[in-house]
């Protein structure tokens, strides 16, 4: 910004290259003031910009706000990919149902003599399972990735999301 002198009464205006060759109302006395071309703009004294500097101060608390957004959204995807990985690399082998097909299968093989005696078995010991079956412990595994993998996502479309917002405003 550059100072311009008023001719009628000597107040001094404040004027940019935007405005040069232009007119404007004096303030003071309102003479209306031709605004040089941008040559002889230049030779004028220039004015200290505060403004400027206030509007980047205020602007440094979006700025870190959009920086540790983007932190966050980058961490969190990093997260996501790694979880992904995770529950891809896991194989589950077998379910509920082809496990059952499995014991039914067995069970029409079997000889007679052999069932009675695990009917009775059955009967005499309890039929509690004291942990899950394998194949439940791969799925549970498999499920607890594939969550983690969708927080750490959504955590990271909002944190991205807030922080493009933040942008946008400014």
């Amino acid at each position: 910004m550059y100072l311009l002198s008023c001719p009628n009464c000597q107040a001094e205006i404040t004027v940019t290259t935007a405005q040069a060759g232009d007119s404007l109302t004096c303030q003071s006395c309102s003479t209306i003031v031709a605004i040089p071309k941008l040559g002889e703009l230049r030779q004028l004294p220039r004015v200290e910009e505060d403004a400027p500097e206030t509007a980047t101060s205020t602007g440094g608390g979006e700025s870190f706000l959009f920086l540790l957004l983007s932190l966050v959204a980058v961490g969190c995807l990093l997260v996501t990919g790694y979880c992904g990985i995770r529950w891809a690399m896991i194989e589950v082998e077998a379910t509920t149902d082809s496990h059952v097909a499995e014991i039914k299968s067995r069970y029409l093989e079997s000889d007679p003599a052999v069932l009675v005696r695990e009917f009775e078995d059955m009967e005499k010991y309890s039929l509690d399972l004291i942990a899950p079956f394998v194949y439940q412990k791969k799925a549970n595994e498999k499920w607890s990735w594939a969550l983690n993998a969708g927080v750490a996502g959504a955590i990271a479309l909002v944190s991205g999301g807030a922080g493009l917002a933040l942008a946008s405003r400014r």
